[in-house]
């Protein structure tokens, strides 16, 4: 069965995307900073048999990934990185390493070893249409024009094209999902996130509050549909 590497599995996304490769009998190495400890993953062993013998740990910054780091990788799933816009304007400096640089040390050590499914967890902040976009019903998608401001945006378009630069050599072929904002159940909970935000207000406080009159747009999805998605992405790479 193939081994299948996860950057960031320990993450709000990571770890429920792990339980879902295990429940499909996939094999997985989660490479995290465990930066908020190891729990959600210890959490999933309460569904699982032989756990330890399906997951491999890698404790490390994905900037210091190595070729050994991927011996035995048949797929990577890339999530790693800094994931909101207060992050990173408070360090613009380390997202740039981290989003940008550590994207790209990922992708050439894939194509490089000769793997060539690797999905790519961007975001539909690339768009960043602003307040001007507010009462506007426009669909957006891939050929849609991008226009990136903040440093978040920024450094995961720049991931992007670092991506889309390398495909095609040695046989490598990323694919890029651009994310909405994530909601959810996760065992590394997110409260930033402005549903699951709302659903903790509404619980403790009874009340949820809509900034701009309740006209501001956000492009919403389940965690569990972004795993679900990652997985469909690598599935359906293997079939050509």
């Amino acid at each position: 069965m193939s081994k299948i590497l996860v950057t960031g599995g320990a993450g709000y996304i990571g770890c429920v995307l792990v339980e879902e490769l295990l429940k499909k009998c996939y094999d997985v190495r989660v490479l995290d900073t465990f930066y908020f400890g190891k729990d959600p993953l210890n959490n999933l062993s309460e569904g699982f048999e032989n756990l330890e013998d399906r997951v491999d740990i890698l404790q490390k910054d994905i900037r210091h990934t190595t070729k050994k780091d991927l011996d035995g990788i048949s797929c990577v799933v890339h999530l790693a990185g800094f994931s909101n816009d207060p992050t990173a304007e408070y360090r613009p400096d380390l997202n740039n390493s981290i989003n940008i640089d550590g994207t790209e040390i990922i992708a050439k050590i894939c194509r490089e070893k000769g793997i060539k499914k690797l999905t790519y967890a961007s975001s539909a902040s690339i768009y960043d249409q602003g307040m001007e976009f507010l009462g506007k019903e426009e669909l957006l998608d891939e050929s849609s024009k991008v226009n990136p401001k903040a440093a978040y945006s920024v450094s995961k378009y720049a991931g992007e094209q670092i991506l889309l630069e390398l495909a095609g050599k040695k046989k490598f072929s990323p694919v890029i999902l651009r994310q909405g904002t994530v909601y959810g159940f996760s065992h590394r909970m997110r409260y930033d996130l402005v549903v699951n935000t709302f659903v903790k207000n509404a619980f403790k406080k009874g009340i949820i509050t809509l900034d701009n009159g309740g006209e501001m747009y956000r492009p919403i999805v389940n965690v569990r549909d972004v795993a679900r998605a990652h997985i469909a992405c690598l599935e359906a790479l293997k079939k050509k």
